[in-house]
């Protein structure tokens, strides 16, 4: 079984987590890199290779973003989803407090602010994934990516992969 984890911002990522593979494969979701043909082409090789599952955090725009990254960011989203449905693939939208409760991040409540819980859902990422490689050259945790793997990780976990 495959698992896609999508975190859909602007700076998100998306992860292919294959059991059969150690290693979770990233692609940025940079509007300047132009992701859709290099989701597009992942997707359908890896159809071939047997079934997948995806998962989209299921956020919205929140209060103070610009007009411009409201636009950028529901056009990342949309295209997405207009991907995964020309393959016809199933996916579902989860909200960032399912995933996070069913993979056992601590709540940012507890945490005290947003930082602190990239960089708790960041170590929990690593202790289940050694091989992800989430950090880039110089230390810093590279945007998106522990949360799209534990997106993925949330859907192994809810559909008993093991």
């Amino acid at each position: 079984m495959q698992y896609i984890g999508i975190d859909p911002g602007t700076k998100g990522a998306l992860c292919l987590l294959d059991l059969s593979v150690s290693t979770p494969l990233f692609i940025s979701l940079d509007p300047k890199g132009h992701p859709a043909q290099a989701i597009f082409l992942l997707l359908q090789t890896q159809m071939k290779e047997g079934p997948i599952l995806a998962a989209i955090e299921d956020v919205h725009s929140l209060p103070g973003m610009s007009a411009k990254s409201n636009f950028t960011f529901g056009g990342m989203l949309w295209r997405i989803r207009t991907i995964l449905d020309c393959l016809d693939l199933r996916y579902e939208l989860v909200q960032p407090k399912v995933w996070q409760k069913t993979v056992g991040a601590p709540t940012r409540k507890f945490l005290g602010n947003e930082m602190d819980l990239k960089v708790a859902v960041a170590n929990m990422a690593e202790g289940f994934y050694p091989e992800a490689q989430l950090h880039g050259p110089l230390g810093g945790l590279l945007d998106g990516r522990s949360d799209a793997l534990m997106i993925a990780h949330y859907l192994k976990l809810k559909h008993g992969g093991l």
